[in-house]
């Protein structure tokens, strides 16, 4: 199931919107917020990448949503997530390939715009 970004901080919390504006989505109840989000300071290069990756995943196997596992394959492509798995005795490489056998695969058609599972958000907030 997915969801646009909602937040018990209400319409003002920039982490929300930029989550939003990320995925293309906008709060069900309420249009697009008009505010700027500077993304420079939310987001670093690499988490961006990890999150593009992760949508890539998701829409290249079809599915919907994009869920925990999409951000945990992303990890193992880039740095530096890559390299603090390696340093925790990770392979990454073998840990993206059993992510690749446990993906879900609902279409062979690529999805369009995956949506944020619940999960999936709760991780990239905790994360921030």
């Amino acid at each position: 199931m997915s969801m646009a970004f909602g937040s018990p901080l209400g319409p003002s919390d920039p982490f929300s919107d930029l989550l939003n504006r990320f995925f293309g989505m906008s709060p069900a109840s309420s249009p697009p917020a008009m505010q700027r989000v500077p993304i420079g300071r939310l987001l670093t290069e690499s988490s961006h990448e990890l999150l593009g990756r992760a949508t890539s995943k998701a829409a290249e196997d079809g599915t919907a949503d994009l869920d925990t596992e999409h951000l945990l394959w992303a990890a193992t492509q880039v740095e530096p997530s890559r390299g603090l798995l390696s340093r925790a005795g990770v392979d990454p490489d073998a840990l993206a390939s059993q992510l690749d056998e446990v993906l879900p695969r609902e279409s062979a058609e690529p999805s369009a715009e995956p949506g944020l599972t619940p999960a999936a958000k709760r991780t990239l907030t905790a994360a921030y």
